[in-house]
This record gives C-alpha cells, sequence and structure tokens, in this order.
C-alpha cells in the first residue's frame, strides 16, 4: 500500500458520528407578506427587473422592445419558435453558444425571500445555457412563488443538475468596483405571469 491510500483509509475510519437533519417547521417563519411584491424588491435590490405580464403572447413582444437588435436568441417556451434565430439541435459544442444574446426560460419555482430563481436540467436543452447567454430572462407564474427557501427545498423533486439564480452575474472583488456580468448573464428581467 502506499501513502495515498493509507491516507484514504484514515479518511474512512475517522467519520464523525451522523447527526440527524433538524425538523424545522417553516410555516413559524410567516410574516403573511407580499409574496410578489417582496420578490419583486429583491430580485431588483440584486440587479434585476420585474415585468407583470397577464399572458405568455406578452414575452416575446416585449423582449423585442427591451432588447431590441439582438442576433442571437433562444426560448424554450412553446409556442415561441418565431423567436428562435438558431435551432438547438444543430449546435453540437456548447462554445458555438458564445455568442447568445438573449435566453428565455420558464421556471415553476421563486423564492420571495432572496429573490432566487429555480431552473433544472428539465427546461435546459443544454446546462450552459443560464451562464453563457448576456441577458437572461424568466417567466414564472405569481402563483409559483414561495416565501422562504425552506418551502422551496420543500418542492424540489428528482433532477439531475439544477442551480436557483438570483439576479445578474456581478463581483465586487476587483479593485472593490461592483462588475455586471463578470461570470454570466449581464441582466435579468423577470416576467411574472397573474
Amino acid at each position: 500500500m502506499g501513502s495515498r491510500t493509507d491516507i484514504l483509509n484514515k479518511i474512512k475510519a475517522n467519520k464523525p458520528d451522523e447527526l440527524a437533519l433538524p425538523t424545522i417547521d417553516p410555516y413559524i417563519f410567516n410574516e403573511d407578506l407580499d409574496l410578489v411584491k417582496e420578490f419583486t424588491k429583491k430580485v431588483e435590490v440584486v440587479g434585476g427587473n420585474v415585468y407583470p405580464i397577464s399572458s405568455l403572447d406578452e414575452v416575446t413582444l416585449k423582449i423585442n422592445t427591451l432588447l431590441p437588435n439582438t442576433r442571437s436568441n433562444f426560448s424554450t417556451l412553446d409556442n415561441t419558435t418565431g423567436f428562435n434565430t438558431f435551432s438547438m439541435d444543430a449546435i453540437k459544442r456548447p462554445h458555438e453558444l458564445e455568442d447568445l444574446d438573449v435566453l428565455v426560460l420558464h421556471s415553476g419555482l421563486a423564492v420571495s425571500e432572496n429573490g432566487a430563481i429555480w431552473v433544472e436540467d428539465s427546461v435546459l436543452p443544454m446546462r450552459i445555457l443560464p451562464f453563457i447567454t448576456k441577458h437572461l430572462v424568466f417567466v414564472i407564474d405569481e402563483r409559483s412563488i414561495v416565501p422562504y427557501m425552506h418551502q422551496a427545498y420543500e418542492k424540489l423533486n428528482d433532477f439531475n443538475f439544477g442551480v436557483f439564480i438570483s439576479g445578474p452575474s456581478k463581483t465586487a472583488d476587483i479593485e472593490q468596483s461592483l462588475v455586471i456580468g463578470a461570470h454570466g448573464a449581464l441582466s435579468l428581467s423577470v416576467f411574472l405571469l397573474k
């Protein structure tokens, strides 16, 4: 046996006892907040924008108004193939998406406490999409907003890949100045369906 094997065996043998997860009643935190108002406030605080809509037909019209002259657009929503400027089936490597201007995704879960939006592999043709696009757009039904992360985790089911996204990409570690779009989308727009 080599030293690597010895080290790994010692690590395996030195595991602490498992502790049961605490039981938390998420409803004790209920503050009777207006979930839509709180969610909107949190998305805006982190640099995103929220737009109320009454039907899915409004989505591409508003995007074309907000983000005119985009060349590379893709939407996973039903009945938006006219918005798409390329076929995802034609993409062989994720690097081919480096010029993606606008990505539109539907999410079935959002969190009021922090403006986080859940996206999982079932709605993503490629995992790289929400991170490589310049402008990320989510469409969410108002009824899909939960108050806290506790309730959000209760709703998560079987998935291979999933992530909560809150606001556009940003960092402030470079010379103490805020940089938007450093690691991902330059903008985040949320269309809230009433």
